[in-house]
């Protein structure tokens, strides 16, 4: 005959192990939800950038990515990081010097053709340096 203890026991183990899987596949999941980060360092990104703002007080720093999404405000606030003391401008493109962080080489470039800016650099991230000629030097 089988007493209450047992009972109690096997209930109990039971439920551990409900909660144990429900567990796993949440976090399962969620695992295969999140966006993948890239490879290579956020950092890395705008790494050689700093002599060409090495005496530029304020930077505009265009993109057309979501800064909603945790790895586009990530980028912003490496590229804040790397080239300070020089202060980045979100979207600002009315500056001397602006970095286009866009979707997609092809994207930024049209946006700095309809901005009429000129392209200065670009690296192999994407990541491309404009100047805009109709405002002083930094």
């Amino acid at each position: 005959m089988i007493n209450r203890m047992h009972i109690f026991t096997a209930l109990f183990v039971l439920s551990a192990l409900i909660s144990l899987v429900q567990l796993t596949g949440r976090t399962i999941q969620q695992q295969t939800q999140r966006p993948a980060m890239p490879l290579h360092s956020l950092t890395e990104q705008f790494m050689g950038l700093e002599k060409a703002f090495a005496h530029a007080a304020r930077a505009g720093y265009y993109t057309d990515k979501n800064m909603e999404h945790p790895l586009a405000i990530a980028q912003f606030e490496q590229a804040q990081y790397v080239l300070a003391p020089t202060v980045l401008e979100l979207n600002n493109t009315s500056l001397p010097l602006i970095i286009f962080d866009c979707t997609s080489p092809a994207a930024a470039l049209a946006k700095i053709k309809e901005l009429k800016l000129i392209p200065v650099s670009a690296n192999n991230t994407g990541i491309i340096l404009a100047v805009n000629p109709r405002v002083n030097k930094p």
